[in-house]
C-alpha cells in the first residue's frame, strides 16, 4: 500500500468518524410527560384522569389517556385536545374499579407551548393536561 493511498484511508475513516458523531449529537432525545388529576373514589364518576404524552421535542408520537372509578361502572369517550387539533376515540366501557387506556399514535408536531389535554367526555372538566416544548 502506498503513502497516498494510506493518507486517502486515513482521511475517509476520519470523516466518516466525523459524520457519525455529528449525527449522534443531532439526534434529539425521546421526551414524554404526564399529567394526572382527579380521584379514582369520586362518588360522581369522574374518576382519576392521566394523559401519558411520548415524543421528541414538539413532535407528539403517541399518548395514552387513562381512567380510573372506583364507584361505578361506566361508558365513556375519550377526548385529547392540543391547540385547535382534537381527537375524539370510540366508546370505552369498564366495569367497577377497572382502569382503561386508550393509546393513539398521531406522530404530529405541535407549535412551542401548546397545551394538550385529556378527559372523558362526560366529565370535561375533569381535564388531565401537559404542556408541549422544546
Amino acid at each position: 500500500m502506498t503513502d497516498r493511498m494510506r493518507r486517502t484511508r486515513f482521511a475517509a475513516s476520519a470523516l466518516v468518524g466525523c459524520v457519525s458523531l455529528l449525527a449522534l449529537a443531532a439526534s434529539p432525545a425521546a421526551a414524554s410527560a404526564e399529567g394526572c388529576t382527579g380521584n379514582p373514589g369520586s362518588t360522581d364518576g369522574s374518576g382519576s384522569v392521566c394523559l401519558n404524552v411520548k415524543g421528541t421535542k414538539l413532535k407528539v408520537n403517541k399518548f395514552t389517556l387513562d381512567k380510573q372509578s372506583n364507584n361505578r361502572a361506566w361508558k365513556d369517550k375519550p377526548v385529547v385536545t392540543a391547540g385547535k387539533w382534537k381527537w375524539t376515540g370510540a366508546t370505552v366501557s369498564a366495569r367497577r374499579v377497572e382502569d382503561k387506556k386508550v393509546t393513539k399514535t398521531i406522530n404530529k408536531s405541535f407549535p412551542n407551548n401548546t397545551r394538550m389535554c385529556g378527559y372523558w367526555s362526560k366529565y370535561p372538566g375533569t381535564k388531565a393536561c401537559i404542556t408541549i416544548h422544546n
